[in-house]
């Protein structure tokens, strides 16, 4: 894999399971399904960003759900590619073609058809000719400027974009709705004023959902600018939004501030960590869903992450160890797991601090 900084465009983002049954026609009919083994070791496989093994996984467990919802769709959309994104909602034709380029892309790679280097270089060299023939400077050997070309070049024919690296892929998201608002979000390090976009009328939900027909998602993400949220993934007054989302998501922001070289995976730790010391009801929720979906692998910030947060609470339980499955955590009080996010939080703080804030670029790592 090749070395890849931080930039703004590398996407902080909320990955929200949706756990919708992918048998029904569209989001709208989705209803909610058993997350069956196989469901499970799959939405792993793509949060690792690699489906390679999947055909070998349906087979092994071919009376599992999963295998019934997944082992004929995941031949359409990935060996035949006779199903994806619905590309004819695009007018521009252009708009399509870059659509098609990321699709393209997003197969290839989550298939390791090739190493990700390769299919990346040939991407942005794509992208690059499209835009260059449309007056724009080459940008094909600055990632960041190339992706904001991709977004204004979006942009200025009628659509929003999102383009850029939700780790570990090259992502686009295409929406045309978009309303904006400012909120006052309280974190433990005080309170911060953020502009929250509410954007919906997605024509693309990028690669995380596209490999997962939907039943994972970016539930929103932020930027220098501000936070960015998908409106049909939340009750807006639950605490669910309020702790994966608006908490979640600022905690990023602020940090974009405090922290301009951290990483994703450092990122991501500081959200998590940033729910579980704000929740109530979802405390035995969230760390079900981390302790799930922890795995120590390279360039995947979220699971990465996700075993960096278990690791470091698991000395509450009895024995200090690793939880055998996560209903182990019930047997800790709330208030205690949620004081216990805010020491490693505080630690994470020191360290980085000990490292130098602005040049600090994480301690979360293989």
């Amino acid at each position: 894999m090749i070395n890849k900084k931080y930039s703004p465009h590398i996407v902080a983002t909320a990955l929200i399971a949706l756990l919708a049954c992918i048998a029904a026609p569209g989001p709208a009919q989705a209803q909610h399904a058993h997350v069956t083994p196989v469901l499970s070791a799959y939405l792993k496989m793509v949060f690792a960003g690699d489906v390679s093994g999947a055909a070998d996984l349906f087979a092994s467990e071919p009376d599992d759900r999963g295998s019934l919802m997944l082992v004929d769709r995941f031949e359409r959309r990935f060996r035949e590619r006779t199903d994806g994104l619905d590309l004819t909602r695009i007018e521009n034709p252009v708009v399509r073609d870059i659509a098609e380029l990321f699709q393209s892309y997003w197969i290839d790679a989550l298939t390791q058809e090739a190493p990700l280097d390769v299919l990346e270089d040939r991407l942005k060299g794509r992208l690059d000719d499209i835009l260059t023939e449309r007056g724009f400077a080459s940008a094909y050997e600055d990632e960041d400027k190339l992706f904001e070309n991709v977004e204004a070049f979006i942009g200025g024919e009628g659509y929003f974009a999102q383009s850029g690296r939700t780790p570990p892929l090259l992502d686009l998201m295409i929406w045309t709705s978009n309303k904006k608002a400012v909120e006052s979000v309280e974190l433990t390090d005080g309170t911060y004023e953020v502009e929250i976009n509410y954007i919906d009328d997605f024509v693309s939900y990028g690669w995380s959902n596209f490999a997962a027909f939907g039943m994972t998602s970016t539930g929103g993400w932020a930027k220098k600018d501000g936070l960015y949220c998908i409106c049909r993934y939340y009750d807006l007054d639950s605490e669910r939004f309020k702790l994966s989302f608006l908490k979640h998501e600022a905690r990023h922001y602020a940090d974009f501030g405090l922290y301009p070289k951290l990483q994703p995976a450092d990122l991501e730790y500081r959200g998590k960590l940033t729910e579980l010391a704000y929740s109530e009801e979802g405390t035995y929720r969230l760390l079900e869903q981390f302790t799930k979906a922890a795995n120590r692998i390279e360039n995947a910030p979220h699971p990465l992450a996700n075993w960096y947060v278990i690791d470091g609470l698991s000395e509450l339980l009895p024995d200090g160890k690793w939880p055998a499955d996560a209903s182990a955590w019930e047997s800790i009080p709330k208030e205690q797991i949620r004081q216990a996010a805010r020491r490693l939080l505080e630690n994470h703080d020191n360290k980085l601090a000990d490292l130098g804030p602005s040049t600090a670029k994480g301690i979360v790592n293989l």
